[in-house]
């Protein structure tokens, strides 16, 4: 039997408005804000969680934006915006995986294809179950995937 890696939540030293919705396993961080803002703000609040990400030596992240609310689909010019604010954040090395609700995510996936484009790692989904299973698909070799404590929150 192997030990289980422990599940940790930010306490300081972090952004604050990442920290309530932010915790990781192992090598794999899971952001999961429930709030109402704009879309420049969920933009801002997602690239914090990056940055967090990226301070904690994370490999993976998983960020379920499900919980926005208060803004519309974005424009294409608003996905570029939005791209060119979260390479800056997530850099190259950080493999991201995006749940949204489905009127936002492009038919195209547009905004995952900018963000290939400029370098990042990352895709887009309708359930954290799909997202979960394209982060350990991309496992480097030897590599295990952190855990049953990574487990996709079916409460949605």
């Amino acid at each position: 039997m192997h030990s289980q890696s422990p599940r940790h939540t930010l306490v300081s030293g972090y952004p604050m408005n990442v920290m309530e919705h932010f915790e990781y396993v192992g090598s794999r961080g899971f952001y999961r804000p429930v709030v109402q803002v704009s879309f420049e703000q969920a933009v801002d609040l997602v690239a914090d969680s990056m940055r967090t990400a990226r301070a904690l030596g994370l490999a993976d992240l998983l960020v379920n934006c499900a919980g926005f609310s208060g803004f519309t689909p974005p424009s294409v010019f608003a996905r570029y915006a939005m791209v060119a604010k979260w390479i800056e954040a997530g850099g190259s090395a950080l493999r991201v995986a995006l749940v949204v609700r489905p009127e936002l995510l492009d038919p195209q996936k547009i905004g995952v294809l900018m963000l290939q484009n400029r370098g990042g790692t990352g895709d887009a989904f309708l359930s954290e179950i799909e997202a979960l299973a394209w982060l350990d698909s991309r496992l480097a070799p030897g590599q295990r995937p952190p855990g049953s404590l990574n487990r996709a929150r079916t409460d949605e």
